[in-house]
Formats: C-alpha cells, structure tokens, sequence
C-alpha cells in the first residue's frame, strides 16, 4: 500500500512540475505579447517616447510592489490557492493595455500588469522550489526555460496578430482569452505534499534580508543586469560600433535568447552534475567570455558567437539564484525568494538606464565592458556568499 502511495505522490508531482511550467510559460508569454502592441499603443494614445517610458517605469514600479506583496499573501491563501490566483490574474492583466487610449489609463494598466507579474513570479519560484526539495533535485532552470519560450511564443503571436490586423481591444483580448484558459488548465494540477504545505501556510510572511540573503540578492542583481542589457541594448550595440543595419543587429539578440532557452533546458542536469556553486562559477567565466567576444568584435558576424556564447553563460544565473534563496538555513522558502526576487528586480530596474548613461559619457564599449567586470563577479564572489551546507 505505502508502495502505491508513493507512485501516486510521484505522479503528482511529476503533473505539479508541468502545471508550474504552463504557468511560466503563461507569464512569459503575457509580458511579450503586449510589448509588441506597444507602438500601436503609443500611436494610439498620442505618446511621446518619454511617456512610453512612464509607462514602462510604471510596468517596473508594479512588480516591486507585486512580490513583496506576494510574501505577505502567500501564506495566508497557501500556496495552492495563492499560485492559482497568480496565474489567472496576471493572464487577465495581458488585455489592460487595450483599455489605454489615455495616458493615465495605459500607465495604470502597465502597473496592474507589473503587480500581477510579480506576486506571480514570486508564488511560481517559491512553488518550484518546494518541488526541488520534495523531488530531491533540481529542476529551476527548465522550468525558467518555460518562461523564455513563452517569450518567443508571445513575441511572434503578437507579430501575428497584428499582422491579421485585428483591433487592439480584439487582439489582446484573444490572447489574454488563451493565456487565461491555459492557466485555468494548470491551476487542478498545482499540487504540493501536505507538508509544504503546512510550512508556507505557518511560516513568517515577511523578513528583512540577513547578509547572506543580501549577498544573493546583489548577485542575482549583477546577473539580471547583464541578461536586461544585453537584450534591451544588443541590438543598439551592433548598430552603434559595427556600423551594421538594424535588421541584421536583431540577430544578435536572438542569438542570445535562443542559446538562453537552450541553456535552461539543460540546466538542471548540469546543476545534478556539477553542484549549484560551482555551475554559477563556470557560468559567471562563460559568460565573461561571451561579452568580452562582443565587445572586441569588430563585425556582427564576429559578434553574434559572443551573444550565444553569452545566453549560455547567463542562462542559468537567475534561476539557480531564486532556487538557492528558498533553501537558506532559519528562513522560510517564501520569504527567501521574495527577499530575493524583490532586490533582484529593484536592482535590476536600474542596470539598463546605467548602461545608457555610461555609453552616452564614454561610448558602448565601455559600457558593455562593465558587463564583463560583472560576470566576474558573480564567478569570484558566489563561494564567498553561499552557506557551504546548500552549495550542492
């Protein structure tokens, strides 16, 4: 009979593992997808391209409100409850923007959308994370690869539904529709052994950060920086020091987020192989590499190996991060990842306005050249921050 139990759990956990994935995939997916609508959006509403920017500041202020948010409510509706609730919000949240003819409603929508998106980050990480320590390994890094392909996904279903020349009120309403029955597929199978939980549910729902949370923090910051930067600024790179067309500097970028799919997908097998530690530390030099490649580069073609190069090493930083933060000796998995995705993302909100600032005073190069400088940390320095007990 115990027997029988066990295979039972394990099939649980196995449909849980997939149901969590449907969800990453779901917020990747609707953070894209709106995104291409935004020149339509802008037209539409009469926006200049500061207040384009407003609104994606607004988008950036909401998911800092959302997850610590999420720390205080996810233990009070559980974790079941609280990971459905995500899901579903944040695909309800993908057609606000259709509701933006003015400034102040588009702004407003953007925040919503930011909210939903961070209570959801922060309940799908910490929801993965009870999975890691039940299942007894790692499995972060693919369910992150979820996010990624939907950000492909998203990315092209936008393209497509403009391309058909819907409406926006028809378009992103079509794809909230869809975002929304998928969450609404995976919310039965989001299961957790009763044990979990129990611990969510009497756990604390908010800790400030002690100095090893704070070291993980800023070194997810440092990761998230590189990963923002080289998708937000790759393509102005290529344009700006190899003088190449504008078409061809996209690849660049997609060269990056193909090889950071790739890398997820393999990830947790390396994780298995080579321990959290030492996976961050070859991943931090990788990464190095790559970056040091595109800025020495003096074509694109000889730079779009170093924006591979570059997704492979970046590619499991992030999620090896927020899987460590939930497994930290005295702090209850949920506030851990919150601590950690809220100084992540709070940190992380300035690094591409910085790498601006930089290349405006001193050039491109030197801007990207501080990336390099920064995947060397996290290579030197995550030895120092990782307790030795939770390092494999």
């Amino acid at each position: 009979m115990s027997e029988l139990v066990a295979a039972r759990e394990q099939r649980a956990l196995a449909a849980s593992r997939i149901a969590v994935s449907l969800i990453f995939f779901v917020g990747g997916s609707g953070l894209t997808v709106w995104a291409t609508y935004i020149p339509i959006l802008k037209a539409r509403a009469g926006l200049d391209d500061a207040q384009v920017g407003l609104v994606l500041l607004c988008v950036s202020l909401g998911c800092l409100c959302g997850m610590p948010l999420a720390g205080v409510l996810r233990p009070r509706l559980g974790p079941l409850r609280s990971g459905a609730l995500s899901g579903v919000a944040f695909a309800a949240a993908a057609f606000g923007p259709a509701l933006g003819v003015t400034m102040p409603i588009l702004a407003a929508s953007g925040f919503f959308i930011g909210l939903c998106f961070g209570f959801l980050d922060v309940c799908m990480n910490s929801h993965v994370s009870a999975l890691e320590r039940e299942l007894g390994r790692p499995i972060m890094s693919s369910a992150h690869a979820f996010f990624s392909l939907g950000n492909v996904v998203g990315a092209l279903s936008g393209g497509a539904l403009i391309g058909l020349g819907l409406s926006v009120s028809a378009g992103l309403g079509l794809a909230s529709l869809v975002l929304c029955l998928l969450a609404f597929a995976a919310v039965p199978w989001l299961w957790l052994p009763e044990a979990h939980v129990r611990e969510v549910t009497g756990g604390t729902i908010f800790q400030l950060p002690n100095l090893t949370m704070l070291g993980i923090g800023i070194l997810t910051v440092l990761s998230f920086v590189i990963e923002l930067a080289l998708i937000d600024w790759g393509a102005l790179y290529l344009v700006q020091t190899t003088a190449t067309a504008p078409a061809l500097a996209a690849y660049g970028v997609a060269s990056f987020s193909v090889a950071m799919t790739i890398g997820r997908l393999f990830g947790d097998r390396i994780v298995r192989g080579l321990g959290a530690v030492a996976t961050i530390q070859i991943s931090g030099v990788i990464a190095f590499v790559g970056v040091g490649i595109v800025v020495w580069a003096p074509t694109t073609l000889a730079a779009l190996p170093g924006f591979a190069i570059a997704g492979f090493g970046i590619a499991n930083l992030v999620p090896i991060f927020f899987s460590l933060s939930g497994r930290m000796p005295g702090i209850p998995p949920n506030a851990g990842i919150a601590m950690t995705v809220t100084i992540a993302y709070g940190g992380g909100l300035f690094g591409p306005p910085v790498i601006g600032f930089v290349a405006h005073a001193h050039g491109m190069r030197t801007a990207f050249l501080m990336l390099t400088v920064g995947a060397l940390l996290i290579a030197a320095a995550v030895r120092f921050v990782i307790p030795r007990g939770v390092r494999h």
